[in-house]
């Protein structure tokens, strides 16, 4: 396993690792902790940017969850970094955003967060951590019922309906009836407050960005 350096690090900022077929979790969020949706079609044409930046940089998504004013990813690379993987996307969502409202200026953070997962304990507790979001700011009660998230196409029998989704490596860490098995660890993670304080604070998120 080679790693290579990120080449658009600037000085004064950790390097991030990557190296073909590096995982991460990855965080957005929008500047001043302003809103980046508006309204319901600013999440459909979010997901579409992301999936023609799918097509044009080939990565696996493997969980999402899209906020008022951020955004959470669990996705991995192939053979392009993520740091251009999420240049080229977060710019054009902003790009058509400040379009759309007559907008100018930033819409995201100059740098998105990003912590990199190497074992698959890590990688279920951040997907868990991911889909129970919207549960956490009491948007909804249930992380099935929020219509923004991969959560939905995770209780599906197949993703068929989910182009972007890849849920080949959660699948795997079940070995018999996943979906079951996966919704228990999700729903019953609600009250995990160890794991989710862990990655709070390793992907630098407070409730201060939490859409109350």
């Amino acid at each position: 396993m080679k790693y290579k350096k990120n080449e658009g690090a600037k000085i004064g900022r950790k390097e991030r690792i990557w190296y073909e077929g590096a995982c991460y979790h990855v965080m957005a969020r929008g500047v001043r902790r302003q809103e980046i949706f508006k309204e319901k079609e600013d999440y459909e044409i979010m997901l579409m940017i992301l999936q023609k930046t799918q097509e044009q940089i080939p990565f696996e998504l493997n969980c999402y969850c899209l906020m008022t004013n951020h955004i959470h990813m669990i996705l991995t690379t192939r053979d392009m970094e993520i740091g251009k993987i999420m240049k080229r996307f977060l710019a054009a969502y902003a790009r058509n955003f400040n379009a759309k409202y007559h907008y100018s200026g930033h819409l995201f953070e100059s740098r998105f967060v990003s912590r990199i997962i190497e074992d698959d304990v890590y990688f279920l507790e951040a997907s868990r951590y991911i889909h129970l979001n919207p549960v956490k700011a009491g948007m909804v009660n249930e992380p099935v019922v929020y219509p923004y998230s991969s959560y939905r196409s995770y209780m599906e029998t197949g993703s068929e309906g989910n182009s972007l989704l890849d849920r080949s490596r959660v699948m795997n860490c079940f070995r018999y009836d996943p979906v079951e098995r996966y919704r228990k660890f999700v729903e019953d993670g609600v009250t995990h407050g160890e794991q989710e304080k862990l990655i709070q604070t390793e992907i630098g998120e407070n409730d201060l960005w939490l859409p109350w």
